[in-house]
Parts: C-alpha cells; sequence; structure tokens
C-alpha cells in the first residue's frame, strides 16, 4: 500500500498533455524483476536511459525511408505504446490497435531491444520532461542540417508508437520559451497519426501548428470519430486486408460516409496527401491476424 500510494502521489505530479486523459501506472510490475521505484528512476540515475538516442535513424523504417523519394527525409520518435510502460501514452487505444501495433513490426530478433529502448525512452519523458524535451529539440537541429546539406525537407514524426499530444507541450530550448516543439522549428515539417478525436478536429480549425500535419486513425470502434473528421475535411487512415498482389480499394464506407482511398504504403509523408480521403495501409505484423475488426476487408 505504501509503494501505491508513492505512485499516486507521483503521477498527480506529472503534466498531463493528452486532452482529457490522465497518465496512469500499472497496478503490478511491467517486468518481472523491476520494481516501482526502478519505473520511476531519474533518467541520470540510471545510465542508459540516460543516453537513449530520442529519435531513431531516417532509414530505420522501411516505410518512412519511402520518403526520400518526395524528397523527404523524415526520422520517428518510437516511445512505448500503450501502456507497456507503466504510462498510458496513447490515450484512445483499444485492445485491438495494442495487439497490431506497428511496435511489433520488423525483425522479431530485434524485438526485444526495441523494447527496451522505447520503454527507456518513455521513462526519460515522463520522469525529467525538461531533460528529455531538450534532448529531442538537439535532435532535431542536427536532422534539419544534415537534411540542408543533402538539399531535403526536414520531417519527424514524433508519435511512429504513441499519441502524446506534442501540440500541447511547451518547453525551452535555447533560452526561450515555446508553446511546442513545432513552435521551435518552423523550418521543419512535423505530422502524426492520432486516435484522439479532439486533436485530430482541432487541426482541422486553424489553431494548429502550421507545420504539424495530422491524419486520423480508424480503428474497431470509432467509426463515428472517423466519419465525423472526414465531414470536416479531415484525412482518416484505414488498415486493410490485402494479399501482397491486391491494390487498394479505390473508395471505402466509414459509417455512412464514403471517401476516396488512396495508397499510403507509396510513402509515409502524410502533409502531401489528397485532402479529405482514407489513407489506406496494408496489414503488417500481428496487425495481419487481426479479427477484431481494426484491419478492414476492403
Amino acid at each position: 500500500m505504501h509503494q501505491m500510494r508513492y505512485l499516486i502521489e507521483t503521477v498527480r505530479q506529472l503534466e498531463d498533455v493528452h486532452y482529457g486523459a490522465s497518465f496512469h501506472l500499472f497496478e503490478r510490475e511491467v517486468a518481472p524483476g523491476r520494481g516501482f521505484k526502478d519505473l520511476l528512476a531519474k533518467p541520470e540515475s540510471n545510465p542508459k536511459i540516460a543516453k537513449t538516442p530520442r529519435l531513431s535513424q531516417f532509414d530505420s523504417n522501411p516505410k518512412i525511408a519511402k520518403s526520400g523519394k518526395e524528397g523527404v527525409l523524415t526520422v520517428p520518435l518510437h516511445l512505448a505504446p500503450a501502456d507497456r510502460s507503466g504510462f498510458n501514452m496513447c490515450a484512445c487505444h483499444t485492445e485491438a490497435c495494442k495487439a497490431a501495433c506497428l511496435h511489433t513490426a520488423g525483425n522479431p530478433a530485434h524485438m526485444a531491444g526495441k523494447d527496451r529502448a522505447r520503454i527507456a525512452r518513455t521513462l526519460a519523458y515522463m520522469n525529467d520532461r525538461e531533460r528529455f524535451m531538450d534532448d529531442l529539440a538537439r535532435e532535431i537541429a542536427g536532422h534539419h542540417r544534415r537534411a540542408v546539406r543533402l538539399n531535403m525537407l526536414a520531417a519527424v514524426r514524433l508519435n511512429a508508437t504513441s499519441d502524446v499530444a506534442w501540440e500541447r507541450v511547451p518547453f525551452e530550448y535555447n533560452g526561450e520559451r515555446h508553446p511546442n516543439i513545432m513552435a521551435a522549428f518552423p523550418e521543419v515539417q512535423f505530422y502524426d497519426y492520432t486516435k484522439i478525436t479532439k486533436r485530430a478536429l482541432a487541426s482541422l480549425q486553424g489553431e494548429w501548428p502550421d507545420n504539424y500535419h495530422i491524419t486520423f486513425s480508424l480503428s474497431e470502434n470509432n467509426d463515428a470519430a472517423a466519419a465525423q473528421v472526414l465531414e470536416a475535411g479531415g484525412n482518416v487512415a484505414a488498415v486493410f486486408r490485402l494479399n501482397p498482389s491486391q491494390p487498394m480499394p479505390t473508395d471505402y464506407t466509414i459509417n455512412g460516409v464514403t471517401r476516396p482511398v488512396i495508397n499510403g504504403e507509396e510513402h509515409d509523408f502524410r502533409p502531401i496527401d489528397d485532402q479529405n480521403v482514407i489513407v489506406g495501409l496494408r496489414a503488417k505484423g500481428l496487425a495481419k491476424h487481426d479479427t477484431s475488426g481494426f484491419v478492414r476487408e476492403p
């Protein structure tokens, strides 16, 4: 009980950056042998957490790397998805999207290492926000310099495996206070997917960083919200069950709203997509075995 009270008081002190959602911890240990105090340790007391790079390499994700043919150099930030780290980093996650998350995609041989790194980043973000954001900003600045040298557009996908409301995370960089990291780097294009309806709708109402693009993600139980986003002029990403040679459907209907489907597999740079469309994606990783309705039949 003492440990639980300690956790509750600690979490109450953490800044909530989600729309109407609070971070919470498991009521059990995240992994065997890892106690609650270790979970909440400051990053500087754990060298592995402190030294974990914030951003992944631009070629670490084959689909993101495809954006290079569009003249875009993209780097992703991978945090531990949903509540895998003990903190809820995806306010509107479902059991189906947890099971089908892109976190599971890629070579299984590297899964354990990816998992440790993403949990370490998440703990660093949650427990030492100021230091994490400073590290992240410096990596983004370096990424931008690299893109300029290559005569490419620098892009950053902050929620590669999470759903944090980055537009609501203020921070200080080089002695200047910014409302969010997008404001600190106006020359960089940020983009993400979200399942948080209010985020998707807010991005369409003019009160949003100009260099932050959002695509709403269809799940097994948010068809009404997805239709609302489409009716407001936004884009919705839908995962389809397709064999390798099967093309994307030409259009798709979500809760009575029909829109054209574009092939979202050609690249990952969503800001250049047509407006008011459904972005078709192919099921990958464990999503290939989904039966919940998260993965749609074309």
